[in-house]
């Protein structure tokens, strides 16, 4: 077992260090091509070592745990706010169009079903905005939370 790992080893390792060949090519045209199979009146380049520069990893942002970052709550509490606000001006849009479930029929809803579909739109669209409403409020209710630790 130890010989067959050895042997593994050491083609693994030969592997590592082999380097492609690359070969340029110039045919009676005038045009260059370069190839890693050598063609006829093809000539062997030798190219240096590619050279790897590894990515910089940006520092983390240091930050004492258990302590709340209270400029950045008081930015996103506003940020939050900014949203409720939109949501409960879109809903008061939605139900007041909604009509307590009898919207007007418009012109263009001649046919019954489309009027029926437009109602289930509005039905659909007034319990998105309060599930957003309510998921913000969460939101804002856990930044109340973590700024309080």
């Amino acid at each position: 077992m130890k010989i067959k790992s050895s042997i593994l080893l050491a083609i693994f390792s030969i592997a590592c260090y082999a380097q492609p060949q690359v070969y340029k090519h110039v045919d009676k045209d005038g045009k260059t091509s370069y190839s890693n199979a050598p063609l006829k009146d093809a000539k062997k380049l030798d190219l240096p070592p590619l050279t790897v520069i590894p990515a910089i990893k940006p520092k983390a942002k240091t930050r004492t745990p258990g302590l709340p970052d209270t400029a950045g709550n008081e930015a996103r509490r506003m940020v939050i706010e900014e949203k409720i606000a939109g949501e409960m001006k879109l809903l008061e849009e939605i139900k007041k169009e909604y009509n307590n479930g009898e919207p007007d029929r418009l012109g263009s809803e001649r046919n019954y079903q489309r009027y029926l579909e437009r109602v289930q739109q509005l039905k659909d669209g007034i319990t998105f905005h309060e599930e957003s409403i309510r998921a913000l409020r969460l939101e804002l209710q856990g930044l109340d939370n973590s700024s309080r630790r």
